[in-house]
């Protein structure tokens, strides 16, 4: 009995330091993220390569990581559904993450634990807004996205996570068909993030 309070000690002292060991250090709590595993990690985005279906991740450790995504790839924020390509530079997020056989990670979960705008650390472009007009095509309210069809050019656009009340009131009151004026920036050719209706 007079040994137990060493092992006790012991005990702790070797929770804490398995804790400390995997690679991003630890969540604040389980929030809707879940439990972190070994390889789960933690970080920055810092950009996302949709060609070759590649985030890189700033970690908090302070290391550049390339992780792979799939179609499957699930991104969660406020507990709404969007797609991996809708992630921004500066958002902080947790993922859900397996290594490969040749070292590289594979997330398939992601919770945006913190968007860029909130951060006030915006990564996108900065300067000139770009505009954009031709007919609604193909609106998935679920993701907050819709297409512009303009002579013969389909283009995917994407509300931001925090859309002003009168971007969102205007997004919910779109119909196929409708003819739209649109402010915002390219992010690559047939992609476009929506800043207002104009």
């Amino acid at each position: 009995m007079k040994h137990m309070p060493r092992i006790f000690a012991f005990l702790a002292f070797a929770v804490l330091a398995l804790a400390g060991c995997h690679e991003l250090g630890q969540a604040d709590g389980p929030g809707d993220y879940g439990s972190l595993g070994e390889n789960d990690l933690i970080g920055e985005v810092r950009r996302v390569d949709t060609r070759n279906r590649q985030i890189e991740l700033r970690s908090d450790s302070g290391r550049n990581l390339q992780v792979r995504y799939d179609r499957n790839t699930q991104v969660i924020y406020r507990q709404r559904d969007y797609a991996v390509s809708d992630l921004e530079p500066g958002d902080y997020v947790a993922m859900r993450a397996q290594r490969a056989d040749d070292g590289q990670y594979y997330a398939d979960y992601i919770t945006v634990r913190e968007a860029a705008q909130d951060r006030g650390s915006r990564g996108g472009s900065v300067g000139r807004l770009d505009r954009f007009e031709g007919r609604v095509e193909n609106i998935d309210a679920r993701r907050g996205s819709f297409e512009i069809r303009d002579r013969g050019r389909t283009v995917r656009v994407t509300l931001p996570y925090n859309p002003r009340r009168a971007v969102s009131d205007r997004f919910n009151r779109l119909r196929e068909g409708d003819f739209v004026r649109v402010e915002g920036r390219f992010i690559n050719d047939d992609r476009f993030e929506l800043e207002g209706f104009l």
